[in-house]
């Protein structure tokens, strides 16, 4: 954690939307089928624990090390341990004020469903936009003058994740 000491929460978000997107595309091609019974188990402990948002962070995270571990690339597995252990002390913090657990577990069962199809392009782009819409979400957006998107774009981003 120590070095990522000093970086804006927003740079760490938008490092985990370039690498997580594509360790999702290869943890469709390589996973396991260890990984999708552990990826399935950690969708219904997600499920079951809605109500109980700090315990839907812990298999939120853990279903995210599964999927760097599907990967099979042990270096972007540890970089993305890394981000997410930075990340957490700070998501533990405002997880209570989740209002929409049960949408961010359909994403993750999606997700889910396409990694274990082996669809590595359906993967990729179901992972990026779950953390667009989670970074959304958790008002991790850039800092004014650097927004990469518009209104319009997450109103169009928000509605490809419901239809996903």
């Amino acid at each position: 954690m120590s070095a990522l000491h000093g970086f804006q929460t927003w740079q760490m978000f938008e490092t985990r939307i370039i690498l997580e997107s594509h360790v999702a595309g290869l943890a469709a091609e390589r996973g396991k089928e260890e990984h999708h019974a552990a990826l399935a188990e950690e969708v219904a402990e997600m499920f079951a624990s809605i109500e109980s948002p700090s315990d839907y962070l812990i298999h939120d995270l853990t279903f995210h090390r599964i999927i760097s571990q599907a990967s099979a690339n042990p270096i972007l597995a540890a970089i993305i341990e890394t981000i997410t252990s930075a990340l957490y002390d700070s998501r533990r913090k405002t997880v209570e004020h989740s209002t929409d657990l049960r949408e961010s577990a359909e994403m993750h069962r999606e997700l889910y469903r396409a990694i274990r199809a082996h669809k590595p392009q359906e993967a990729h782009n179901l992972m990026e936009q779950h953390l667009r819409m989670a970074q959304i979400a958790q008002g991790m957006e850039r800092p004014s003058g650097r927004r990469g998107a518009s209104s319009a774009a997450k109103k169009r981003l928000g509605r490809a994740v419901h239809a996903a």
